[in-house]
């Protein structure tokens, strides 16, 4: 067998095996309920309390009465969830069940959070008890995808979509929050047992096709993740994580991001932290909140004073290099005593946890490698000002619009701009933030105003530079906009032409012509229409004395009548094609081609015949898509990359075959994204960073806009220079692993969201709700 031949039936076999799994959904989900229900039998038997017999006694009569429906309903559900979620994964691990985010934790009540946390609790014991199959699977499904090695984030038929699918059941039937917790406790041990039990079969059937599993994975051989780190995310620099696993729990992060805290001008500090302590009140009487002690630095002055002297002296620079450096007392005290000493500082409860998830904020900010060093060292510097705001201001993570918080989403957004530190450019951001950042953790913080004058600074010295980008884009999106507009139209008018019988007869270059820049023309024509002609410019009533004067067979009938119309023919092509800027090398190329079409008219039929270029049998429609004219390309810096990257898909179409495993085979919906993981072009938002190869050399752009019509994306670099391409060109990119995402969220919303996971493993390991 050949390789490709292995690699068709592979997919297929892929493919069979979800198809199977769906098909056994029903049975495995009655024999899990069947199991939940002894469990929930015997505790009602067991308990004697009241309350809690009748909770049981409800969560028995509702898996009675719905037991049937989940069932039969079970395998369309898994089946729509295998399909769409094929190549997804949490880049928090598995027990995020979906990539909880700080924003849905904010929107969640105390019951939410309560279900969210035990249905990870009950994936780690499913997890446990499907092991020793799974591990197998994960080897067949792997070699079967034609990875390299084992890769358990692509298996699609992981635990976790399992009890994905029984929530969203349990969800669809109308069952209580507090019914769907304690059914969720009892099958976490069944679930675990059927899901072993059918992944050893599973594993069985592929084996017997001669499928030769992948070895475990090597974890140097592992690329890493935009997300990686170098260390357990819930260590903090203090060498011990005790402290944040205690206090740090989802319940706890729940409350502080979902408090609603008063306007900060109506609000004094320590008025804020007395009201959110009242409310994360874990430890009885609270003692009244100390002011924090300041270290003793050598930047004393008031925050406006200090800014005023960074602006207005003659050697601002050499301030600026001095604040920069290490004084002695500085170089005596290491980052971690200064921690410390803060920590010491906290008194409440609202202090503790808002000092905590600011430390493991900071963390994931400064080991994100995606920033370059001299980046991560700023943020890392402004630590103990935000340290000492969250003290005294909680609202950092509740308001997004909070100066502090917007300082640190405008430092971090705009440094991914920079994938090296060698630009003039990524030289002056950086000085720019040790003049007007950097001077915050030198100065006493008892309110946001500090960070609102840095944000203020800052836009002040990068709005010229903004001003200049945001009018080369504009620009940009007016000429892409015209072009997709233009293209669009036609697209129409070719596919009316395509029905006409002379385009079936006439050679392959003029069916180009006419589907290609004369509908562009045609197009042009009509958006230019103002007076509402039925054809401007007569451009329309020249295709079919363009059709009748390349046919010779038809010509030669009436030398006559071709010679007044070539006269007439070619100037008003010129005309059409000048109004759409058509380049005039290809110009003169198809009218050597039509030339030779007139000529053979003149010369005796079994000559002409023989140089007679062949017929266009069949016009692939869209091939003329996407076309820009000249002075649009260069408006929006078009990357023509349809010769430099493969446009076919390196997908396999899978053959049928027969065997005792493919009676019901299951297509994927988004097998061509699943081939590039982390990167799928209908998730690609406004605003995410990427990396394009360019010549071999890896260059970061913002994606700035997207066409109307999703046919054009435009992207900035950070000079402001623009790069535009076709959709088709974005997609080869993709396809051929030419591109790859940076950053598609806010990086502070990232590090948020990081903290949310690691609450959730706390308290996973803590033991509680």
């Amino acid at each position: 067998m050949t390789a490709a031949n292995r690699s068709e039936q592979y997919l297929t076999l892929f493919r069979a095996a979800l198809g199977q799994s769906a098909r056994d959904g029903e049975t495995l989900s009655r024999q899990v309920l069947l199991a939940v229900r002894r469990s929930l039998e015997q505790e009602f038997n067991r308990v004697a309390g009241p309350l809690e017999r009748s909770h049981l006694g409800l969560c028995l009569k509702l898996l009675d009465e719905k037991a049937a429906l989940l069932c039969a309903g079970f395998p369309a559900l898994l089946r729509q969830a295998i399909q769409d979620k094929a190549s997804a994964s949490s880049q928090f691990g598995e027990l995020a069940m979906g990539e909880l985010s700080h924003s849905q934790l904010e929107r969640m009540d105390e019951n939410q959070v309560q279900e969210r946390l035990e249905l990870a609790r009950v994936l780690q014991l499913v997890q446990g008890g499907a092991q020793p199959s799974l591990s197998a699977l994960n080897a067949f499904l792997s070699a079967l995808l034609g990875l390299g090695h084992v890769k358990p984030d692509r298996n699609p038929l992981r635990p976790q979509i399992y009890l994905s699918v029984l929530q969203d059941a349990m969800l669809q039937a109308g069952l209580p929050v507090q019914v769907r917790i304690t059914w969720l406790q009892h099958l976490a041990v069944p679930l675990g047992e059927a899901l072993n039990a059918s992944y050893a079969a599973l594993v069985q059937r592929i084996g017997a096709y001669g499928v030769e599993p992948l070895t475990a994975p090597v974890a140097a051989a592992v690329a890493p993740t935009p997300l990686a780190r170098t260390r357990d995310p819930r260590q903090h620099g203090m060498g011990d994580a005790s402290p944040s696993a205690r206090v740090l729990t989802l319940d706890r992060l729940h409350e502080l991001l979902a408090t609603q805290a008063a306007p900060q001008q109506n609000v004094a500090p320590d008025e804020a932290v007395t009201q959110f302590s009242g409310e994360l009140d874990w430890h009885a009487g609270a003692a009244k909140v100390p002011a924090v002690e300041e270290p003793t630095t050598d930047f004393a002055s008031t925050v406006p004073a200090a800014f005023e002297a960074l602006q207005n002296m003659n050697q601002a620079d050499d301030v600026i290099a001095r604040l920069s450096r290490p004084s002695l007392m500085d170089q005596a005290r290491q980052p971690e005593s200064i921690r410390q000493k803060l920590r010491k500082s906290c008194q409440t409860p609202a202090q503790v946890l808002s000092f905590e998830v600011m430390v493991q904020m900071i963390d994931n900010l400064v080991n994100d490698t995606r920033l370059l060093k001299g980046i991560r060292d700023v943020i890392e510097n402004l630590e103990p000002a935000l340290l000492r705001l969250v003290l005294v201001d909680v609202r950092f993570f509740n308001n997004k619009q909070h100066p502090a918080r917007r300082l640190l989403q405008e430092i971090t957004q705009r440094g991914l701009a920079f994938g090296s530190a060698d630009s003039p450019e990524c030289a002056l951001f950086i000085r720019s933030l040790h003049r007007y950042v950097n001077p915050l953790s030198r100065i006493h913080i008892d309110s946001a105003e500090p960070f609102d004058l840095a944000l203020y600074n800052l836009n002040n010295m990068w709005s010229e530079q903004l001003v200049q980008s945001q009018q080369t884009v504009q620009q940009a999106m007016r000429a892409l906009n015209r072009a997709e507009e233009r293209n669009l139209l036609a697209e129409k008018i070719c596919a009316s032409m395509e029905k006409i019988p002379d385009m079936q007869r006439v050679p392959a270059p003029v069916v180009d012509f006419l589907c290609g820049p004369w509908s562009q023309v045609m197009a042009a024509a009509e958006l230019n229409n103002t007076e509402g002609a039925d054809d401007p410019g007569a451009y329309k009533s020249l295709v079919s004395l363009l059709l009748w004067s390349a046919q010779p067979e038809l010509t030669r009938q009436d030398l006559g009548k071709l010679t007044k119309l070539v006269s007439r023919l070619l100037p008003k092509l010129r005309e059409g094609l000048k109004l759409i800027d058509y380049p005039s090398l290809k110009t003169s190329l198809f009218f050597d081609a039509l030339m030779k079409l007139h000529q053979q008219a003149f010369r005796p039929t079994a000559e002409a015949s023989v140089a007679t270029p062949k017929t266009a049998t069949a016009h692939q429609p869209g091939h003329h898509q996407h076309w820009l004219a000249p002075e649009e390309a260069k408006a929006s810096g078009f990357m023509d990359l349809a010769g430099e990257v493969p446009g076919k898909s390196t997908v396999p179409r899978p053959r049928q075959a027969h065997g005792p495993l493919l009676d019901s085979v299951i297509p994927m919906a988004s097998q061509a994204a699943s081939m590039v993981p982390g990167l799928a072009l209908g998730n690609l938002t406004v605003g995410a960073w990427v990396e394009i190869a360019i010549n071999g050399v890896w260059q970061r752009s913002q994606l700035s806009w997207i066409s109307p019509q999703r046919t054009m994306y435009l992207f900035t670099g950070v000079q402001g220079q623009t790069q535009s391409m076709t959709r088709p060109s974005l997609e080869n990119l993709i396809t051929n692993n030419a591109m790859r995402l940076v950053s598609d969220h806010s990086m502070v919303d990232g590090a948020l969201d990081e903290v949310v996971h690691t609450a959730l493993l706390n308290s996973l390991e803590n033991g509680r709700a």
